[in-house]
C-alpha cells in the first residue's frame, strides 16, 4: 500500500514540476518575442483576429498606395493641363495681335511662327506619359494620342474610356484622360486643326479666320480648364481618404496588437510568477520524497 502512495505522489510532483516548466518556457519565450501567441493553438480565438486583422491591413496598405500612385500621376495631369492651358494663352494673345491690317508681311509670319510654337508645346504636353502610362489617351495608354508625320499632327488615336483606380472600398479617382473629349470636344475640328486654320489665317491676314480661330481656341480654353478643375477636385479629396486610411489602419493594427502581442511588463511579472511556481514545486517535490523515505524507515 505504501509503494502505492508513494508512485502517486512522485507522478504528482513529476507533474507539477513538467506543467510549470512549460508554463515558465512560455512565459520566456513572450517576453524574448514580445509575442503572446506563439501558435494559433495558443488562443484559436485570438489567432482568428490576428489574421483577420493582418488582412485588413493588407487591404488598406493596397488602398494607401493607390491613394499615393493618383496623387502623383493627377499632379503630373495637372501640370500638364496647365502648360496647355499657358500655350493655348499665348496663341490667343498672339492671335488677338495679329488681328490688324497695318501689320507688315514679315510681322504676320513671326506671329503665325509663334502660333505654331504654341501648337507644337500643346502637341508635346498632350504626348505625356508617367511611368510609361500615356496620361491623355484614355484606357488605351500604352500609346501617344496624338503622333505627327512631318507637320501634320494625326486625328485622336486614344479612347473615351477612362481608367479609375479604386483608392479606398467606396471611391475611386480618374487617372487618365480621354485626349479628344479634351482637345476636340464637340467641336468640327480638334484644337490642332483650329490652330493651323488660324496660322493661315494670320499669313493672309484674314480677319474672319482669326476671329474664327480665336473663337475656337476659347473653346479648347473652357475644355482644359473643366478638365483641370476635375482633377484639381479629385486632388484636393485626396488627403482626407489617406486620413481616413490611416486612421482605418491604425485601428486594425491595434486590435491586432491586442490580440497578438503582450505588455512587456506584464510579460515580465508573468514569467517571474512561472519561474516562483516551477521553483516551489521542485522544492514540494524534494520535501515529498524525503518524507516518504523517512515514513518507510520507520
Amino acid at each position: 500500500m505504501f509503494r502505492v502512495t508513494n508512485n502517486t505522489l512522485f507522478r504528482n510532483s513529476l507533474r507539477d514540476i513538467q506543467s510549470t516548466a512549460v508554463a515558465f518556457a512560455r512565459a520566456q519565450q513572450q517576453v524574448s518575442s514580445g509575442k503572446r501567441l506563439q501558435q494559433a493553438s495558443d488562443d484559436p480565438s485570438a489567432a482568428t483576429t490576428g489574421l483577420r486583422e493582418r488582412a485588413e491591413i493588407r487591404a488598406v496598405d493596397r488602398y494607401r498606395e493607390a491613394n499615393d500612385s493618383v496623387d502623383s500621376r493627377l499632379r503630373v495631369t495637372d501640370t500638364v493641363l496647365s502648360d496647355v492651358i499657358s500655350s493655348i494663352t499665348t496663341a490667343q494673345t498672339k492671335a488677338a495681335s495679329g488681328r490688324t491690317t497695318v501689320l507688315t508681311p514679315a510681322q504676320r509670319e513671326a506671329i503665325a511662327l509663334e502660333i505654331e510654337g504654341a501648337k507644337e508645346a500643346i502637341f508635346t504636353a498632350i504626348n505625356t506619359s508617367y511611368r510609361g502610362i500615356y496620361l491623355f489617351a484614355g484606357a488605351d495608354n500604352t500609346s501617344a494620342p496624338y503622333t505627327k508625320a512631318g507637320a501634320v499632327i494625326s486625328a485622336y488615336q486614344g479612347d473615351a474610356t477612362v481608367v479609375k483606380v479604386d483608392v479606398s472600398r467606396t471611391s475611386s479617382a480618374d487617372v487618365t484622360v480621354d485626349g479628344g473629349s479634351l482637345l476636340q470636344g464637340s467641336a468640327p475640328a480638334d484644337l490642332f486643326q483650329s490652330l493651323d486654320s488660324l496660322i493661315g489665317a494670320v499669313r493672309t491676314g484674314n480677319m474672319a479666320g482669326i476671329d474664327a480661330g480665336l473663337a475656337d481656341l476659347e473653346q479648347a480654353f473652357n475644355r482644359v480648364t473643366t478638365a483641370q478643375s476635375r482633377v484639381g477636385a479629385t486632388l484636393s479629396a485626396l488627403p482626407a481618404e489617406k486620413a481616413r486610411l490611416d486612421e482605418m489602419r491604425r485601428a486594425s493594427d491595434t486590435r491586432r496588437s491586442q490580440a497578438e502581442e503582450v505588455s512587456l511588463a506584464e510579460a515580465i511579472s508573468e514569467m517571474s510568477r512561472a519561474q516562483q511556481a516551477q521553483s516551489a514545486a521542485i522544492a514540494a517535490a524534494g520535501t515529498s520524497q524525503k518524507s516518504s523515505l523517512m515514513d518507510y524507515l520507520r
